[in-house]
């Protein structure tokens, strides 16, 4: 039998093993939510083990619709490569082409773009190739000015029914600490790169003072003989 003090380390031991089992749960959830999900423009090719005659690649469309020949066009927009190939797998059955079609479904070329603005050196569309997150996105993009305020960078994302949500990350702890945003970016985010504030101070300086006065900012006042010289 064992004592008290085996019985409490079995104890630590089976909790211990419990949290790593929750850990890797939620990890293994957190890859899942973060499945890269088809786009319009993504090249996509979809093959059939046992029904080789069925194979077919081509683009998503502007509306997230992919053309399978027999079947018509197929809404992929917005899925997961698993949730594409169920997808297909279904449409078939249900058109009564094939009962169990099990396709495997890969993406040729990304076609799908957010757009990263602000504080960076060349803001614009940049690709999205497979996992993609803040830091690499703004990398992508050149990287942050020195005018950044990188501690609190915006992520906008519209969801289907249009409304809008706001994510911040830190990319300086990011960068230095290896803190991780836990963004995913997806096809059409916007990345925003705001201003910092001393450079927010120094635009409203040169907006307000420097070009509204009359006078060089450069004056030096002599006040022993109310001279004034400027350069």
């Amino acid at each position: 039998m064992p004592n008290g003090a085996t019985t409490a380390m079995m104890a630590k031991v089976r909790i211990a093993g419990a949290a790593a089992l929750l850990a890797c749960a939620g990890s293994a959830g957190a890859q899942a939510g973060d499945a890269y999900r088809i786009g319009p423009g993504d090249e996509v090719s979809v093959t059939f083990p046992y029904n080789p005659e069925l194979d077919h690649a081509g683009p998503v469309g502007p509306d997230g619709r992919f053309a399978i020949p027999i079947v018509g066009n197929v809404a992929l927009g917005g899925r997961t490569i698993d949730e594409t190939a169920a997808l297909i797998s279904a449409t078939l059955r249900r058109e009564g082409v094939v009962e169990d079609a099990r396709p495997t479904v890969a993406i040729r070329q990304y076609g799908a773009v957010v757009y990263v603005g602000g504080e960076v050196k060349t803001p614009g569309a940049v690709k999205l190739n497979g996992s993609l997150d803040p830091l690499q996105a703004v990398i992508s993009a050149g990287g942050a000015l020195e005018t950044a305020k990188s501690k609190r960078i915006v992520v906008i994302h519209r969801n289907s029914d249009g409304t809008i949500v706001q994510s911040y990350a830190d990319l300086r702890a990011y960068a230095h600490g290896g803190v991780g945003t836990g963004i995913a970016l997806r096809p059409q985010d916007i990345v925003f790169v705001p201003r910092s504030s001393i450079a927010e101070a120094d635009l409203w300086i040169d907006q307000h003072i420097n070009k509204l006065l009359p006078f060089s900012r450069s004056l030096n006042y002599s006040l022993g003989t109310n001279a004034v010289i400027g350069r």
